[in-house]
């Protein structure tokens, strides 16, 4: 690996819309061309809804942006794709097109080091993905060649792909409104354990499986602290909460700041179970994961101290325990659910039971599932607390969505 040079650098500068420079770099002497690409689009509440967005870039940055950004919905006329102009255009006028997923991607500049590749943008605070574009055959984004920064590898789990670097920004008041260094790293705070656990054969994913353990730095094996089970979305895994999601970094500030105490939250890969809910993922964290956890770290051992909580296919699942099982936690955070509402929970299984709906206000799920969720539960008595932050089907919200319910609604 070449060390004469740094990616990404960060740099206050007053110059920058946002307070602050983002510098990536990539090293290869083997190529013409090298793209970058993150999750850095934004909107406005005045053109953003669950079919489209603002699709505002960097260099457009204004105070009363949120990131906002919506894949294959609908045709990006070319103007858009530029990395530049930004075009005003008429809603619903325009067909399907992958190239949306274009979005984001900056073509990076040579430097006068060869092989060195930079690329410079302004970003706000909190946190964001991105990967190096090295191919793009026939310009169709869906054969997109990308890797990870070489400078800034992502945390991963066994030979389960991250696909994404991440890049912390830190805040600047005079430029922001919204603060999110409750996702940048911090000094000292808690640990993260890999650790492997015997599961069922028959239920297709091999003898075992592996999972992630967020230890907090108070942790003590003579005593017990509550633990939040928590699932990924769709092709996800069990190191994503820590990479997209800045797992460690938000509950670090919570439990430092205070807003909530001290926790474990224990990462599984349900991607592996093809999330087969009732067949594979719920009897394995039932019979296998929580008796393994609870076994081995001083964690849970009960209903009162234990939560669950997933987005997007993770989010179904925990409507589904909410439906099904809902004895075995008294706070399940049912998020961006990918499925309309079907079964009905009952409420006097457990009585403790506190519910959190959240999703991106722009999200399909925020109309199709949150509402509905929330009127169920109003019916039947149960409890529950509800968030909906700006934003759409993306990692933004959902890193939101966690900081709300464990500051606000866990261990209450």
């Amino acid at each position: 690996m070449n060390s004469h040079y740094k990616s990404p650098e960060i740099v206050k500068d007053d110059r920058s819309p946002t307070g602050y420079f983002v510098t990536f770099r990539y090293m290869d002497k083997n190529t013409e061309k090298v793209g970058l690409i993150g999750d850095w689009m934004f909107s406005d509440i005045h053109h953003s809804s669950h079919w489209d967005s603002a699709r505002i870039w960097p260099e457009q940055w204004r105070k009363d942006l949120f990131p906002h950004t919506l894949l294959g919905l609908k045709k990006t006329p070319e103007a858009l794709t530029s990395g530049r102009a930004q075009t005003k255009i008429a809603p619903m006028t325009f067909d399907f097109d992958w190239d949306i997923l274009k979005l984001g991607l900056y073509e990076m500049r040579k430097t006068n080091v060869p092989g060195l590749f930079e690329y410079t943008i302004p970003l706000p605070s909190g946190i964001f993905n991105y990967r190096f574009v090295l191919d793009m055959p026939e310009g169709n984004p869906l054969k997109m060649v990308t890797v990870t920064d070489p400078q800034n590898p992502p945390f991963t789990v066994g030979d389960k792909i991250q696909p994404y670097s991440r890049v912390y920004v830190p805040f600047d008041g005079r430029r922001q409104i919204i603060d999110r260094s409750v996702e940048c790293p911090m000094e000292g705070g808690g640990r993260l354990e890999v650790f492997e656990y015997e599961t069922a054969p028959s239920f297709g994913a091999g003898e075992t499986q592996q999972g992630v353990i967020y230890l907090p730095e108070s942790y003590d094996p003579a005593l017990s602290c509550p633990v939040m089970y928590l699932s990924h979305g769709g092709g996800d895994n069990a190191a994503s909460w820590v990479n997209q999601g800045a797992l460690k970094h938000i509950m670090d500030h919570l439990i430092a700041g205070g807003r909530t105490g001290p926790m474990a939250v224990v990462l599984m890969d349900n991607e592996a179970f093809h999330w087969d809910n009732f067949g594979k993922c719920i009897p394995n964290l039932t019979e296998y994961l929580i008796p393994w956890v609870e076994s081995t770290y001083a964690v849970g051992g009960k209903p009162g101290k234990r939560a669950f909580a997933g987005f997007s296919a993770g989010g179904f699942l925990a409507y589904e325990i909410l439906a099904s099982c809902p004895e075995w936690f008294d706070y399940i955070g049912v998020w961006s659910g990918g499925k309309r509402v079907e079964a009905v929970p009952d409420g006097k299984v457990n009585p403790r039971l506190q519910v959190h709906i959240g999703a991106g206000r722009y999200d399909d799920a925020f109309f199709t599932f949150g509402y509905k969720l929330e009127d169920l539960l109003h019916d039947l008595g149960m409890n529950f607390t509800s968030y909906f932050p700006e934003g759409g089907h993306q990692w933004s919200v959902w890193r939101q969505l966690l900081e709300d319910f464990c500051g606000r609604v866990l261990w209450k």
